[in-house]
């Protein structure tokens, strides 16, 4: 049966939306580019015009998922910047939780460390970072200082996220305790996280 006429864009959202599904079903390493294809009743060739690797197909999948929930932070709308960055945060973390197979292929699959996969998600959480310096006002030396401690404070949040939702060593509102104590600690040390934003 030939594919259904789509245009270009809602094409490539319903394979990731095809993708996600099977993701959530099956372990990474399980699931093929050719289930895709079948589940998207698409021609393999038509699957590989849009992502040439499996890894590639991920990696859009994840990155789609980070561009909704930015789109949706409140960072601007809050009382303080503190304030829209928990709000953004809580988002995060309920994201995970509900889609925990996806931050498993994302964090502890075989290509968790691939370049494709985690080069767009750095790119994303650099520009979280960057929105939330300039909400603050933060310039200079302090604002390199901000940016390396937002970086740190990024793979603490992804640490102890695992923790509550994998591992379940910790509940998720420890996890929340934690990760807003680090904030302070580390970006609230070189940034007035407490500023309205600007």
């Amino acid at each position: 049966m030939p594919p259904r006429r789509m245009t270009p864009d809602a094409r490539r959202a319903q394979l990731l939306d095809v993708g996600a599904q099977l993701f959530g079903e099956q372990p990474f390493d399980e699931v093929s580019m050719e289930q895709i294809a079948a589940r998207a009743q698409v021609t393999r060739a038509l699957l590989y015009h849009y992502f040439p690797t499996k890894a590639d197909f991920f990696a859009a999948l994840w990155q789609r998922a980070h561009d909704t929930l930015r789109a949706a932070a409140p960072l601007r709308t809050a009382a303080t910047v503190r304030e829209g960055v928990v709000a953004t945060l809580t988002a995060y973390l309920d994201f995970y939780a509900r889609n925990l197979p996806l931050v498993l292929i994302a964090n502890r699959s075989s290509i968790a460390g691939s370049p494709v996969v985690r080069a767009p998600i750095d790119a994303t959480f650099r520009t979280l970072c960057a929105t939330i310096l300039d909400a603050t006002g933060t310039t200079g030396h302090s604002r390199k200082l901000a940016e390396a401690a937002f970086a740190g404070w990024v793979a603490f949040v992804r640490e102890t996220t695992l923790a509550g939702l994998v591992d379940q060593t910790i509940t998720p509102a420890d996890n929340l305790t934690l990760c807003l104590a680090a904030l302070d600690a580390t970006v609230g040390a070189h940034a007035d996280l407490h500023a309205a934003p600007r």
